[in-house]
C-alpha cells in the first residue's frame, strides 16, 4: 500500500513539473551528484520557536496586511488556525534540500510568500507557518529519482511539524490548510494520510490548496471523507486553482493530471480538473467581473509593510483553469511563464477577495456548531 501511495505521488510531481517547469528554467540551479550524494541537512525542531516562519504570539512576516484591506490583522482574538505550506524558495545547488540554517532562503520565504500569501489569512486566523527542509526548484526537471526523494524527504517535515501542532497547539480548535506550489504537493499527501477519515478533519474549516490542480474524482476515492467545496461558505472541504492569462494554454500540464490520474486508478471517470473562481467562490461557472475582485496585491517581495491594494482583475473558470486579466500596470511586476503561466500570482491577483472568505468561511462555521 505504502509503495502504491509513494508511486501515486511520484506521478503527482511529475505533474508538478509539467506547471512549474519554466520556474526551473528561469531559477534553478542544479546540484551535480544524484540524492545519495548529499548529505541530509540537520532536521528542524518544531519544540524550536526558530523552526517555525510564523507563530502567533511573535512578530513575523504572517502578521502584515495591505493599506485599503477591509480586514486587520486579529490573531490574537481568533478562534481558529492557519496551518501554512509555503512554496519553493530555495533555488540553491548545494543539496538537493534546503538547509533550515540557510538564513537568506528563510528570509526570502518570509518576504516573498508568508508576507504574500499566508497573511491573507490573519483576519480570521492564528497562523503557523513551519520551516522544512523543502525540495530545491531543481527537483522539479531531476533526470533520475533524486526530484521525487527530495519531495519525500520534505514532506517528512511537513508531516513533523502538522504532527507538533497538532499535539501542542491545536487544543482541539478549528483550523485551515493554506499551500502553494510545493506547498500543496505536500499538503494534498497530508490530506490524503493524514487527515482523510480522522477525527481531526471534522474540524477542519477548509483548505486552500493552489497552485496545482485537482482532479474532480480525487473526492471519493484517495479522499473519502473531505469533500470539494461548492459554495462560498462550505467547510470541511477544499479549494483549489490556477491562474493564467484570458490567452494562456494550461494543456500540458492538465494532460498530464489527467494520464496521471487515469495512471492511478484504471478509469478516466472524475479526471476533469475542479477549478474554484476566488472572486466569485463558484466551483466553474462563467466570467466573473472585475467590479467583483476587490482588490490585487501589486509590487514584489520586499521587507516591511505590504503595498496598497489596487483594483482587481475579472476570470473565469474554463476547463479546469481560471483565466484572468493580464495586469499591464508596471505596479504588479509580473513573473509570467510560458503558455501564459501565472503561477507566481495565484494569491496575489485576488488577495483581498481571499482574505474576506477567509473571515466568511470562518463566521460561517462557528455559526453552525
Amino acid at each position: 500500500m505504502a509503495s502504491r501511495v509513494f508511486s501515486s505521488f511520484f506521478g503527482f510531481l511529475l505533474l508538478v513539473a509539467s506547471w512549474t517547469d519554466p520556474v526551473q528554467a528561469q531559477f534553478g540551479g542544479v546540484p551535480k551528484g544524484t540524492f545519495d550524494d548529499y548529505g541530509r541537512p540537520a532536521a528542524p525542531d518544531y519544540a524550536d520557536r526558530s523552526s517555525w516562519a510564523a507563530l502567533p504570539d511573535q512578530d513575523d512576516a504572517a502578521d502584515v496586511y495591505p493599506v485599503g484591506t477591509s480586514i486587520p490583522e486579529a490573531q490574537s482574538m481568533a478562534q481558529a488556525d492557519v496551518f501554512y505550506i509555503h512554496p519553493t524558495t530555495y533555488r540553491g545547488s548545494e543539496n538537493w534540500n534546503q538547509d533550515v540554517a540557510m538564513e537568506d532562503v528563510n528570509i526570502w520565504t518570509d518576504i516573498s510568500v508568508v508576507a504574500r500569501q499566508a497573511s491573507a489569512f490573519n483576519g480570521c486566523c492564528k497562523i503557523y507557518a513551519p520551516r522544512y527542509r523543502q525540495a530545491t526548484i531543481a527537483a522539479l526537471g531531476a533526470p533520475d529519482d533524486s526530484g521525487m526523494r527530495a519531495y519525500a524527504f520534505a514532506y517528512e517535515d511537513v508531516l513533523r511539524a502538522w504532527r507538533h501542532y497538532a499535539e501542542n497547539w491545536n487544543n482541539d480548535r478549528p483550523f485551515i490548510i493554506v499551500s502553494h506550489s510545493q506547498g500543496t504537493f505536500h499538503a494534498r499527501r497530508l490530506l490524503e494520510e493524514e487527515l482523510d477519515g480522522s477525527p481531526m478533519a471534522d474540524r477542519m474549516i477548509a483548505a486552500y490548496i493552489i497552485g496545482i490542480g485537482l482532479n474532480e474524482g480525487l473526492f471519493g476515492r484517495s479522499l473519502k471523507t473531505i469533500s470539494l467545496c461548492t459554495g462560498a461558505t462550505d467547510s470541511g472541504c477544499v479549494i483549489s486553482w490556477n491562474t493564467f492569462t484570458r490567452e494562456g494554454d494550461p494543456a500540458p500540464g492538465v494532460g498530464r493530471l489527467q494520464a496521471q490520474y487515469r495512471d492511478r486508478f484504471g478509469t478516466s471517470e472524475g479526471q476533469e480538473i475542479a477549478c474554484w473562481n476566488p472572486i466569485s467562490w463558484t466551483l466553474g461557472g462563467g466570467d466573473v467581473p472585475a467590479t467583483t475582485n476587490l482588490g490585487a496585491l501589486p509590487g514584489v517581495a520586499a521587507p516591511g509593510a505590504l503595498p496598497a491594494l489596487t483594483e482587481g482583475f475579472g476570470a473565469e473558470c474554463r476547463d479546469g483553469s481560471l483565466y484572468t486579466d493580464k495586469p499591464t500596470s508596471d505596479a504588479f511586476e509580473l513573473n509570467m511563464f510560458a503558455g501564459g503561466n501565472l503561477h507566481m500570482h495565484d494569491f496575489d491577483l485576488f488577495y483581498e477577495n481571499i482574505r474576506v472568505n477567509a473571515v466568511a468561511r470562518t463566521e460561517a462555521y462557528f455559526a453552525a456548531q
